[in-house]
């Protein structure tokens, strides 16, 4: 008879004595074995115990609850194998030469149904393990030939199709100058870099005529329900584009621009036309999408036309708006059932209530935002956007940020070009006290030219990462282009209150604090310190004291 313990980890979780009886266990004796198993030498801290266990719970007595867990636990065990645990005034040992764990997954997902009740730490940890084991799967499979390019696709099919012709250049005598197809080449790598759209490849497009193809055509052709067109020409060293953006079903002209620019820009790989082009139409395909659904019913509409709508009536401070958005996504889920998109941006409604102030729940919010990843990642476990969201999740809302940092940083291995998850890493990074690499990568994060909705997002998380290294003046200047765009946001306004006082101006800061009550009137320094993650990191007190200082009640 064999003298270890045996753990079944996939499928139903179950632990086996050595004499073959299975152990009744509650659920929080499972999840403690679960942890201690699946941790490197079995080794687990105390304080990751008790706060991915008991999350809700003060600190005392979460440390009592560790307590009482770990000594039923070793009476459940019985003399002969309790001392298979062990423990110290920091850690938690599992002794894994004297367990046997079966880990076989085609039993079942790892720890198959388990649930914790309002524990929404270890129900992220708990999506991590399944989303991590799922990935090693697919990698095993794609070894093997039996995997499909499947996380570009589950986005695309979802994002409008958009292509760029070719652009004109006006030149006299220089018809064959490669400018206009190294503008449009370019547009075409910002539109995919954005991953606002499904962009058509730019090889592709260059087989229409852009001086003889209709709108129409393009729809015919590449399925494209907008279309960009343009010209250049040059005078000295300056450039001059026209871009006109297009609705191929309708063959109307929906937005048309003209931007003037220094070619060195363009030839330095730093366009700032180019960038703002990408904004503007992000921005107009947006506006359309919301104009659109508006006055026909949803159900007619295409999937892409309710998803762009939705993203941007989530950004909205007036709660109809907001709301609206989730019956958006409700009808989109209904019609694209377990898409990880349509998956994943639920998600990020259920996370924006909570940072809006809009949540009378902040932990459901959590658990429900957990649960909607973690069916998106279970459809496609590289999902870039899905594993940014489970970041911000764990990061924003649960204060876990060494969760949070693997999040982002399998995100940014799946796309290096995913802004989102530059920008919350970097905010993450502040928290961390590491304040020059925050700056760094919510500026890298602005530059990638983020679908323009969430522009305002991106400034205010870039504002509290320059006030976390002391640059008041910048923190102030981004808070307030943040501002322009959406003046309601809370923590835009709690950012720039801080700054404003840190640079000696209290009566503008008590300006902005009054602006902030009238948006949140129930805003208290004790909910800033139990909701705001920056609390817990080493210049929370001196955000806190600023706050106060500004007149935010206690």
């Amino acid at each position: 008879m064999s003298d270890q313990l045996k753990i079944r980890q996939f499928g139903a979780f179950g632990v086996f004595l050595p004499t073959g009886e299975a152990l009744s266990l509650g659920a929080k004796h499972q999840a403690l074995l679960a942890l201690l198993s699946t941790a490197e030498g079995g080794v687990r801290t105390r304080a990751f115990l008790e706060r991915t266990l008991w999350s809700l719970a003060q600190p005392e007595q979460a440390k009592a609850s560790l307590r009482t867990a770990l000594s039923t636990l070793r009476r459940h065990l019985g003399a002969d194998m309790s001392t298979i645990l062990s423990a110290n005034r920091e850690r938690v040992v599992l002794d894994l030469e004297r367990v046997d764990l079966d880990a076989d997954p085609n039993m079942g997902d790892f720890m198959e149904g388990f649930d914790l009740p309002h524990e929404s730490t270890f129900a992220v940890w708990l999506e991590q393990q399944r989303n991590e084991l799922n990935r090693a799967e697919a990698r095993n499979r794609a070894a093997t030939g039996m995997l499909r390019d499947y996380s570009r696709a589950v986005l695309d099919s979802l994002l409008p199709p958009i292509t760029v012709l070719p652009f004109v250049h006006r030149a006299p005598g220089d018809a064959k100058s490669p400018l206009g197809a190294l503008l449009s080449e370019e547009l075409v790598r910002h539109l995919s870099r954005s991953h606002a759209f499904c962009v058509t490849s730019y090889l592709a497009s260059r087989q229409f005529d852009p001086l003889q193809v209709r709108p129409c055509d393009i729809y015919d052709v590449a399925g494209s329900n907008y279309l960009v067109s343009g010209t250049v020409n040059v005078t000295g060293q300056i450039y001059r584009l026209q871009v006109d953006l297009h609705d191929t079903i309708r063959e109307k002209v929906i937005w048309s621009r003209e931007y003037r620019e220094e070619l060195s820009f363009l030839t330095a790989g730093n366009s700032r036309a180019l960038r703002d082009v990408t904004a503007q139409i992000g921005w107009t395909v947006v506006g359309e999408s919301v104009r659109l659904v508006g006055f026909r019913p949803l159900i007619k509409h295409d999937s892409h036309t309710l998803l762009m709508a939705a993203i941007a009536l989530m950004q909205d401070m007036q709660l109809p708006q907001f709301n609206q958005a989730q019956e958006i996504l409700t009808v989109l889920l209904e019609r694209e059932s377990q898409h990880p998109v349509a998956l994943t941006w639920m998600a990020m409604w259920h996370v924006m209530r909570v940072q809006k102030g809009f949540s009378k729940d902040r932990q459901l919010d959590a658990h429900l935002a957990t649960q909607l990843v973690s069916s998106a990642l279970s459809q496609d476990p590289s999902f870039s956007l899905a594993l940014t969201v489970r970041g911000l999740i764990a990061s924003h809302l649960m204060f876990r940020f060494d969760l949070a940092q693997s999040s982002y940083d399998l995100a940014l291995k799946d796309n290096p070009n995913e802004a989102l998850a530059l920008l919350l890493k970097g905010a993450t990074l502040g928290y961390q006290n590491m304040p020059e690499e925050a700056v760094q990568l919510t500026d890298a994060a602005r530059r990638l030219s983020p679908l323009g909705p969430q522009q305002y997002y991106f400034d205010s998380m870039s504002a509290a990462a320059n006030l976390s290294a002391k640059d008041y003046d910048k923190a102030l200047s981004l808070a307030d282009r943040s501002l322009q765009a959406n003046p309601t946001f809370p923590s835009t306004l709690s950012t720039k209150a801080i700054a404003l006082q840190q640079l000696g101006k209290t009566d503008e800061a008590r300006d902005v604090v009054r602006s902030l009550l009238t948006v949140q009137p129930d805003f208290s320094i004790s909910n800033y310190e139990a909701n705001n993650a920056a609390s817990s990191a080493p210049f929370g007190k001196d955000w806190s004291r600023a706050l106060r200082s500004a007149g935010v009640p206690a």
